[in-house]
């Protein structure tokens, strides 16, 4: 049996220096830097393909139609009993001319209105005057 030494003063007979090291090295450093900026295949652009036609779903409505349709109405309803509720409490008058007991007809026992205040009658009267 050889001993352990022998083997590695053989293994290790090949002796590199530095200057030859650091000249590999700058060779591959030199090499990578040249050649990664070359576009090759890897760089091709080409066009994606066109997407396929979207076919619309013809059969019945969606349910977001149906709830903006009530959603507006909804809404057209509260707009109109918060006009109605402004003319009654308040002073204000019937700006939009919507009409309605009080307005357009007499207030009467039986129409059930209670809500609509004493406002004082302004007569209209010219702003600028004559004199004399």
């Amino acid at each position: 049996m050889k001993p352990l030494v022998a083997k590695r003063s053989v293994i290790n007979c090949h002796t590199t220096t530095t200057g030859m090291l650091r000249t590999t090295v700058a060779t591959v450093i030199c090499a990578l830097a040249l050649t990664t900026p070359f576009p090759n295949t890897a760089f091709a652009w080409y066009y994606p393909p066109k997407p396929p036609p979207i076919i619309p779903h013809m059969s019945g409505t969606s349910g977001a139609a149906g709830a903006g349709a009530t959603a507006g109405f909804i809404g057209f309803v509260a707009i109109l009993a918060g006009y109605d509720l402004l003319r009654r409490t308040t002073c204000v008058g019937d700006f939009l001319y919507l009409g309605g007991p009080g307005f357009t007809t007499p207030i009467t026992p039986a129409s059930g209105n209670v809500m609509i205040p004493q406002c004082p009658i302004v007569k209209k009267q010219p702003v600028v005057r004559t004199r004399g």
